[in-house]
């Protein structure tokens, strides 16, 4: 349980970050110096969240109770 609970910490952080460098080079075609380094982590942080709250529930972590 401990490894599948690392495990969701550790990729909805990788989702996040690679989700978020997407958008900003692919989608806004810019830096995160331009796009703001505020948004840059609102952004990580909110597709970690939801990346975290999907993994949770398809590994059954049990982090969010039901």
């Amino acid at each position: 349980m401990d490894f599948k609970r690392l495990l969701v910490i550790a990729l909805s952080l990788i989702v996040g970050a690679a989700v978020t460098a997407a958008v900003i080079y692919l989608g806004f075609q810019t830096t995160p110096e331009k796009f703001a380094y505020s948004n840059v982590l609102l952004l990580t942080l909110s597709v970690g969240g939801i990346a975290f709250i999907w993994l949770d529930y398809f590994l059954g972590t049990q982090f969010l109770k039901s």
